[in-house]
């Protein structure tokens, strides 16, 4: 198990923008992640008082890049999101304390050299969907000046 300070320790993402808390479990294609950043109502990523559902692919992907930097698929320059795919929103907003903890669950499909996609999904802490989708992660090159 992984707290926050472990996990800040790991990926690009600092302080409120780190949107994790723990990660319970990990192995070479999987990660099992908990937030309750959704509650947090000086979230950066809230509007108008409220955090859009879209957060969650937000909150996922952050836990494809700390499965990346756990397994040795990504170091540092970090990568960005190139792609959402196959998104599945089942909640009209994310910032509901009824949801309690969030459990997040990514699962790599490919690896490449450049770029990792993964499969995510969130749900709330009694297993309710809240969701899910794909989305690719293209790893930045460092490249040498002449």
């Amino acid at each position: 198990m992984l707290d926050r300070s472990a996990i800040l320790s790991r990926i690009p993402h600092q302080g409120a923008s780190c949107l994790l808390d723990t990660c319970l479990a990990w192995s070479a294609t999987t990660l099992h992640a908990t937030s309750r950043a959704h509650c947090d109502s000086h979230n950066p990523l809230r509007r108008n008082g409220q955090l859009g559902p879209i957060v969650g692919a937000e909150i996922a992907m952050q836990a494809a890049a700390l499965h990346g930097t756990l397994t040795g698929e990504t170091s540092s320059p970090p990568g960005y999101l190139a792609a959402l795919r196959d998104v599945v929103i089942a909640c009209d907003r994310l910032d509901n304390p009824a949801y309690g903890t969030l459990h997040i669950h990514v699962s790599k499909e490919h690896g490449m050299a450049g770029g990792l996609a993964y499969a995510f999904s969130v749900t709330a802490e009694d297993g309710t969907l809240l969701v899910k989708g794909r989305g690719t992660v293209v790893l930045r090159q460092e490249t040498e000046l002449a």
